[in-house]
């Protein structure tokens, strides 16, 4: 055991004290804050977009005015509503109990008109300002996406639409820029006489150059269909306060669990994490990890064939003590990179930081058995596909050998990824079981139902099947891999079976 233990520290050495990985180990929360600080940069610095609206028909250009001011103030409601939990100090003050409407709350219309009669920006700015966490920044709303530009002067009085986008032609092609801007016009709208928004009656037009943004265009739309609902409603007698009162409806609804004894069923966002999103996750870094440290085990193995060096250490070890040796030490490879992620995110949780999000991913983590669940599949994944990439690897001589290998392979894992969401949306259901049947698929499945409560009966015995497969595995690649190690030429595919035989 003694040279398995020694291979094992020489592979596990090889990668997590080279520079690449502790490059990594830094580099990859890094990126994730960079990843978040580029996507604030990008929305701050989104072009504002302006357009004209030509209205023919008469008041469907305020309606729009409407529409874009109601977007703008629902988007800093819900920004706020993101920035309270997250800069107040929990330990002077809690979030839910600042007066209304500063307190985060369903996004209901009556609510947006009341923050912003109530002061907006400035007003909660000044509720939440003794309260703050030290270091907080002042909360900074959205910037606005669109701007209606006035036609006066580019467009006369008496001008069809057929005429006005002739003229506008050029804006819209950015050919000419438009006056009171740098840049011509993102888009223009034109109303027909007679337009009432019916299904029979006379169609707007939406003209824009940019086809890959389409949030004017739907901001657009529901302003149009928004003032042809208001004429409706006022032909049936109803006055405009009372359609946006029908609008603002919101009925309350709460969700429950049967076989869940606290706080009458009633289920939270810990429970939403525990029953969804955690097993998601974990899931996924299951697959990332056990394919990174796959490719590592491969990779090895043929640059070690390739160079010779396999002779060398088989010189001092035997074939068995060199392939466990290189299991267990890119299996520790493989399990430091999350460990360290989880420990980081422990250690910030403890000493008070990160935001109320981490610290409850972190208590469902520390309070349920999906961290001894993830180990044991991790190394059962771990041992199935390690063995084929060390065969692979050891029937290769350079990358371009083992892709006539790894095409097959990697059709064969990735072939249920269409079928996830259906395990995802019904843990419980046919697919599922299928899936958990099936001994490579096995902790895939497992790792993604865990949390619905499958039948222990199922998981067991597809557990037992996934043992019994990776043992039989096992024994079969080990076979090749002892035959095939020191051989000069790559093996072919058919040579395979005749490889784990003399392999015995």
């Amino acid at each position: 055991m003694r040279s398995v233990f020694l291979i094992a520290w020489r592979e596990y050495k090889q990668y997590v004290l080279s520079r690449g990985f502790l490059i990594f180990l830094i580099s990859f929360p890094l990126l994730i804050g960079l990843g978040g600080a580029a996507m604030t940069f990008l929305e701050t610095s989104r072009p504002v977009r302006h357009f004209i609206v030509f209205d023919e028909a008469g008041g469907y250009a305020e309606a729009i005015d409407r529409e874009i001011e109601t977007r703008y103030q629902a988007s800093i409601l819900a920004a706020w509503d993101a920035y309270v939990p997250l800069a107040i100090d929990g330990t002077k003050f809690a979030p839910d109990a600042l007066r209304s409407p500063f307190a985060p709350a369903a996004a209901t219309r009556a609510r947006q008109e009341a923050f912003f009669a109530a002061g907006g920006v400035e007003a909660a700015r000044s509720a939440i300002g003794d309260y703050l966490k030290t270091g907080a920044p002042a909360f900074v709303g959205p910037r606005r996406q669109f701007e209606r530009m006035d036609l006066t002067g580019v467009v006369g009085d008496a001008a069809t639409i057929e005429s006005a986008a002739q003229t506008l032609r050029p804006f819209l092609l950015g050919e000419r820029d438009y006056p009171g801007t740098s840049h011509g016009l993102f888009a223009a709208v034109f109303i027909p006489k007679g337009y009432t928004g019916g299904e029979n009656g006379a169609e707007a037009q939406y003209w824009s150059a940019n086809l890959t943004d389409p949030a004017l265009e739907i901001t657009v739309s529901r302003a149009l269909s928004s003032a042809a609902r208001r004429k409706l409603s006022e032909s049936f007698g109803l006055a405009p306060g009372q359609l946006e009162a029908l609008a603002d409806v919101d009925a309350p609804v709460k969700a429950f669990r049967p076989d869940k004894d606290e706080n009458g069923g009633a289920l939270n966002e810990v429970d939403r994490l525990r029953s969804a999103f955690v097993p998601a996750a974990m899931t996924y870094m299951l697959l990332v990890v056990i394919f990174g440290v796959g490719n590592l085990l491969l990779t090895n193995t043929i640059e070690e064939r390739s160079n010779k060096i396999v002779e060398i250490l088989l010189s001092s070890v035997t074939a068995n003590e060199l392939m466990l040796g290189k299991l267990v030490g890119i299996a520790a490879v493989g399990l430091t990179m999350p460990s360290v992620f989880a420990l980081g995110a422990l250690a910030l949780t403890l000493s008070g930081g990160g935001d109320g999000m981490m610290r409850e991913l972190v208590g469902v983590l520390l309070d349920s058995w999906f961290l001894p669940i993830y180990l044991f599949y991790f190394l059962c994944a771990y041992a199935i596909f390690a063995m084929i990439f060390l065969a692979i690897g050891a029937v290769s001589n350079s990358l371009q050998d083992a892709q006539s290998y790894m095409g097959p392979v990697m059709l064969i894992v990735f072939a249920p990824m269409p079928f996830m969401v259906l395990v995802f949306q019904n843990p419980n259901g046919l697919i599922a079981s299928i899936l958990t049947w099936i001994p490579i698929y096995t902790p895939y499945a497992v790792m993604m139902r865990i949390a619905a409560d499958p039948p222990i009966g199922e998981i067991v015995g597809a557990t037992c099947l996934m043992l019994a497969f990776a043992i039989i595995l096992g024994r079969f690649m080990g076979r090749i891999f002892r035959a095939a190690i020191l051989q000069s030429a790559p093996a072919k595919a058919k040579d395979l079976i005749k490889l784990a035989r003399s392999g015995g």
